[in-house]
């Protein structure tokens, strides 16, 4: 696997961050045929020319990220690729956690991509948002755990292009079992409103396939 420079990490982000608003604008504008012409055959010459790089290894990229510590550098080597909010991930949106007293917030914008019903944005994302910051949550209790149970409840239409206020923190906690609450503010108005459970567990003992062993 390439060992990452400071450097290189920036070409990655920048890469990722011209990928994701290509993404955007192809969602949002009504593009003529000579133009999706001409991205399609873009599109499969580069996807010809990374086919033949190397897989990246899951394990190590997973390790790396738990031992990261909490630094700009850290966040940016720590598992970088994963779905929601993996800022080497053109389809994500990344996050940056702000750990207070007994509460982790942040602040997302969905983009266009992110889209539902004509001008808002869709409930499924925003739960995925939901499940991997409300992962933060168990942080706060010196562990980290998995999601075992999430409930979102929509509470507002969801905006785009217009900043939300989430915030998560731990409600119970049972042996393995974290009790995790958190909500999502368009500055005073409640969007939604979630309630987790997360379950203490050995991230060590996850193999590159992402199945946990116990």
């Amino acid at each position: 696997m390439t060992e990452r420079t400071p450097e290189s990490f920036d070409r990655l982000f920048a890469a990722t961050d011209a990928l994701r608003e290509l993404i955007n604008l192809f969602t949002d504008r009504d593009l003529d045929d000579d133009l999706l012409d001409e991205i399609a055959t873009a599109a499969r010459d580069l996807s010809a020319r990374a086919e033949q790089a190397p897989q990246w290894d899951r394990q190590a990229v997973l390790l790396a990220g738990l031992q990261s510590t909490d630094t700009e550098e850290g966040r940016r080597a720590g598992f970088p690729y994963r779905a929601i909010a993996g800022g080497a991930n053109p389809c994500a949106t990344p996050m940056t956690y702000e750990f207070g007293e007994g509460v982790v917030t942040t602040e997302v914008t969905l983009r266009p991509m992110h889209g539902g019903a004509p001008g808002r944005g869709h409930g499924g994302v925003l739960a995925g948002i939901f499940d991997e910051f409300a992962g933060a949550a168990p942080h706060l209790i010196g562990t980290i755990a998995a999601t075992a149970r999430l409930t979102v409840n929509y509470r507002a239409p969801i905006p785009i292009g217009e900043p939300l206020r989430l915030r998560v923190w731990v409600h119970g906690h049972e042996g393995r079992k974290i009790f995790v609450r958190g909500d999502a503010h368009r500055g005073d108005d409640l969007i939604a409103d979630v309630e987790a459970l997360f379950i203490d567990i050995d991230y060590h003992a996850i193999d590159t396939s992402g199945a946990a062993r116990h």
